[in-house]
């Protein structure tokens, strides 16, 4: 079965991405769901039908037979103590899960795209420091990321990604720490974020450990 990426950061945090690629019986003949899951499947879009086939499938792999609940906000939780965070890009499904709370991206790489908005997410103060030229584009995607991380862990505050997030300079090398921010006109609170490629797509996450 497609898993095409896994990561054990530190036996705290786990994060695997499964590219949905097979048809929805061979996924449901893997997953061989509860007759209730069966329901909730049968409800759904057939979109969010596949989403739904690749979060089991992540969550199986993960050995975490748990159903996947939201809040108030719309952030998902689990029945246990650990955090989870769920992301989706072209029919891969990546799921993270921590100890700390955490909040995952993944995007496809999309150049052109990603600078022609570059000004709605990314601050003056961040694009100073970022390169001119192709390393442009990986930083941008990186940064868009980080902010869409930051605002899934803080429970989907519809906060402005320019006003809100910040992110500090860093290096373009995968799974390496990145600080970055979340700032109110009270405080300032301090995550830690890292990315890897997985594929054409970008794949980042923010955890807390403040």
């Amino acid at each position: 079965m497609p898993v095409i990426d896994y990561i054990n950061d530190k036996k705290h945090t786990r994060l695997i991405t499964w590219d949905v690629n097979e048809s929805n019986d061979e996924m449901l003949d893997y997953l061989q769901l509860k007759d209730y899951r069966i329901e909730k499947y049968n409800n759904l879009r057939p979109k969010q039908a596949r989403e739904y086939l690749g979060l089991r499938a992540c969550l199986k792999k993960l050995d975490l037979d748990y159903d996947v609940n939201y809040d108030e906000k719309g952030k998902p939780f689990l029945d246990t103590n650990s955090e989870i965070s769920i992301t989706h890009s072209y029919g891969l499904v990546s799921v993270g899960i921590s100890e700390f709370n955490i909040g995952i991206d993944i995007e496809l790489s999309r150049p052109k795209k990603i600078l022609n908005i570059k000004n709605k997410f990314a601050r003056p103060d961040e694009l100073q420091w970022i390169p001119k030229g192709k390393d442009e584009i990986e930083y941008l995607h990186i940064i868009w990321g980080i902010k869409e991380g930051l605002y899934k862990l803080n429970g989907g505050n519809l906060w402005n990604f320019l006003n809100h997030y910040r992110v500090e300079e860093f290096d373009l090398i995968e799974n390496k720490q990145i600080v970055c921010w979340i700032s109110d006109d009270v405080k300032s609170r301090k995550y830690h974020a890292f990315y890897k490629m997985v594929g054409d797509h970008y794949l980042v996450w923010v955890l807390d450990y403040e």
